[in-house]
């Protein structure tokens, strides 16, 4: 009687067990299987600039970079006026949906431990600008992106068409506007090309050597460049270091 039933036991057993190889199977795919992929699957928002995604067994924590939402769930400040609207819109955007991650060739995490990254929907929709472009989100412009003109142009139009965060704004000249100008004024950022991320660039013509995230970076035109694997280097070669 024993015999006839631990059959069935082991055949239920084997069941579940390819049960959950196949849920296991569909977890690994839906979030991307690569742990350093680029298509993720959204597992949840945080706030309106932050997002938790499936990459590969892991959840990683992603930071969507250029873009400042207001406050909602910092634990030193107080929910901010239309931050509960901004998380709400990330929300009902990108949870449980694919998007495709892209990332800026030198800063890759924050300092806490946040993966920084533009996010693109499945219909190419750029999310980062799209936050900005509603008034969901102010353009955090503290260290350049490559898309840090086109944000700032978008910020402008949102205020000025009073969206979002913006309802309860003046009509007076704006930060925006100023940094606008300032990045007209230099134009835009220029990235190192491929081989030299991260490397110290040198302006031949002022002998002055500047460090990625230097103000003046990614503004030396390429003719003018040339490229140090360390500061050491660079003043040997007769150049010295850029005070911003």
């Amino acid at each position: 009687m024993r015999k006839n039933l631990w059959i069935p036991t082991r055949l239920l057993y084997l069941l579940i067990l390819s049960m959950l190889f196949a849920v296991g199977e569909e977890i690994w795919t839906r979030s991307g299987g690569n742990p350093k992929g680029e298509k993720v699957m959204v597992a949840d928002a945080v706030d309106g600039d932050t997002i938790h995604v499936g990459r590969g067994w892991r959840r990683t924590t992603v930071r969507l970079i250029g873009v400042d939402t207001p406050e909602t769930v910092h634990p030193e400040k107080p929910v901010q006026f239309f931050g509960p609207e901004a998380s709400e819109f990330t929300k009902r955007s990108l949870e449980g949906k694919w998007v495709r991650l892209r990332f800026e060739p030198l800063d890759r995490v924050d300092r806490y431990g946040r993966l920084l990254a533009y996010v693109f929907m499945e219909d190419g929709t750029f999310f980062n600008r799209e936050l900005v472009r509603k008034g969901y989100a102010r353009a955090y412009t503290r260290f350049d992106f490559r898309y840090k003109r086109d944000f700032l142009l978008a910020q402008e139009e949102a205020r000025q068409a009073r969206k979002g965060l913006w309802v309860g704004e003046r009509a007076k000249g704006s930060t925006a506007v100023r940094a606008e100008e300032r990045v007209k004024e230099k134009g835009p950022p220029l990235l190192p090309p491929e081989g030299h991320e991260g490397r110290i660039i040198g302006n031949v013509r002022s002998k002055v050597y500047h460090l990625p995230g230097q103000e003046g970076y990614a503004h030396i035109l390429e003719k003018n460049r040339i490229y140090f694997d360390t500061e050491e280097e660079a003043i040997k070669a007769g150049y010295r270091r850029a005070k911003r």
